[in-house]
């Protein structure tokens, strides 16, 4: 190496000084409403957040309806790590780390299925489907010294169920789920007490080259985008009806809900809305498991979408895929899983009242594919932006000029979004939130908070 590579990379910032730098700066400029774009597409701030948010929250890994039966799994990760999702011979679920206790080879190899036991495939060691050692082969010759109850898989050291809804924290000490939650719980009673939902097929997957942080934020609430990003679709009346604007909304935006954010459409009706069920599935819902508040916002729910920090995102609406037909009350949840700096790979399930009749939820299925899927009419218009932020984000200018983003829509003097005091549930309401960033940015303050939590390098 000559001399002056050396001194050229002397000169130059360590992964862990840069990182430093970076945080420290987005601490500067946070409540100036900038964020820098670096952190979009960058190497050291992707392992750090492997460690410091995907390795300390509680992380979304999947619905109950999707293993149902004793012996049912599937594959899922948290962060980047893989985990098997199983229901055991007793019926409990857990998360087991799919790692043999061996040489760490995988023991479960197919995406999804029933068993009663995982077998490594490397030497054959075998586990039950609770995750204890039950079969060492020529362990009378080789590991007589082996104590079998003490290397079963290692699990999800915490693990809770939310309404249907199972997450898993890896990290050795973690509050509980619903104290995790927090507010947000008022608003995930509105979808998943009211109403029984089962997802329907398997979750659709597809690579996008973007950061997770990316669509993350924009289900926090970024509905400045719609009539931009999605004109195409709702020219031709795909959609909502909120959206195509053939019922007129209000339109809030909940910041400051612990971390959580949710944008909910209120339509003043004497129709109840209920997401665009018909009223022959509505009558299926459990009305009662609701406080007046709750039901009241339900009824007139249009469009709600929302994130549940740090990658759960969802979006329910009265969804169709043909201006000739009715709409049906399309469910799908959203998890936007890290694989490298500027890269995700997107998961979508489409979820149904579980009481409803089988076409109902067959059309539910069809205009969920058909709007927010790989394919569907909105999602190659999110895809074809978001993929050229990475692209400015990891770029060399941007690191020189310290480049930001804006998130500071709303502040004026004169805006339209209005703290909205008599807003019955949790969080701050802003009416007309469609113009305001304060849902966004809070992605950002928690994101920060969790960077830079004490003890975190």
């Amino acid at each position: 190496m000559s001399h002056d590579i050396e001194q050229s990379l002397s000169a130059g910032e360590s992964g862990p000084q840069r990182t430093r730098r970076i945080l420290d700066s987005m601490g500067e400029t946070l409540e100036q409403g900038e964020v820098p774009i670096e952190i979009l597409n960058d190497e050291d701030i992707y392992q750090r957040e492997l460690t410091e948010i995907f390795g300390q929250a509680w992380v979304y890994v999947g619905h109950e309806s999707e293993v149902p039966e004793p012996g049912d799994y599937r594959q899922r990760t948290i962060g980047e790590d893989p985990f098997v999702f199983v229901r055991d011979e007793h019926g409990k679920i857990r998360v087991l780390f799919n790692s043999c206790r061996h040489r760490g080879a995988n023991i479960c190899r197919a995406e999804k299925g029933n068993t009663t036991h995982f077998r490594c495939p490397y030497h054959g060691w075998t586990y039950q489907n609770t995750g204890d050692l039950v079969g060492v082969p020529q362990k009378g010759a080789g590991f007589d010294h082996l104590e079998a109850e003490e290397h079963g898989l290692r699990e999800a050291p915490h693990v809770d169920t939310y309404n249907g809804l199972v997450f898993a924290c890896i990290a050795p000490e973690a509050p509980s789920l619903e104290e995790y939650l927090g507010g947000a719980t008022w608003y995930l009673d509105m979808y998943f007490d009211l109403i029984d939902m089962e997802v329907i097929g398997d979750p659709q997957r597809w690579v996008v080259d973007a950061d997770w942080k990316t669509p993350t934020e924009n289900f926090y609430g970024d509905n400045y985008h719609v009539p931009m990003g999605h004109k195409s679709a709702i020219d031709v009346g795909i959609g909502s009806e909120t959206a195509t604007g053939e019922e007129e909304s209000e339109l809030y935006g909940i910041a400051d809900c612990d971390g959580h954010a949710f944008s909910i459409y209120q339509i003043e009706s004497e129709k109840p809305m209920f997401w665009g069920h018909p009223e022959r599935v509505v009558e299926t819902f459990n009305h009662d498991a609701l406080d007046d508040d709750q039901h009241e916002v339900a009824r007139k729910s249009g469009v709600t979408l929302g994130t549940i920090f740090p990658n759960l995102s969802f979006i329910f609406l009265g969804g169709r895929d043909d201006p000739n037909k009715d709409p049906v009350g399309t469910f799908c949840l959203r998890q936007w899983q890290p694989r490298g700096p500027g890269e995700m790979e997107a998961w979508n399930w489409i979820l149904a009242p579980t009481d409803a009749p089988d076409e109902y939820k067959e059309r539910v299925y069809e205009v969920g594919m058909s709007t927010f899927s790989a394919a569907g009419n909105f999602e190659p218009d999110d895809i074809g932006i978001w993929d050229g932020i990475d692209e400015a984000a990891g770029s060399v200018f941007a690191e020189q000029t310290e480049a930001t983003t804006l998130f500071t829509m709303g502040r004026g003097e004169n805006t339209a979004a209005e703290v909205d005091d008599d807003w019955a549930g949790p969080g701050t309401a802003y009416a007309n939130g469609g113009v305001t960033d304060e849902n966004q940015l809070d992605f950002y303050r928690k994101w920060h908070e969790t960077m830079t939590t004490e003890g975190a390098e």
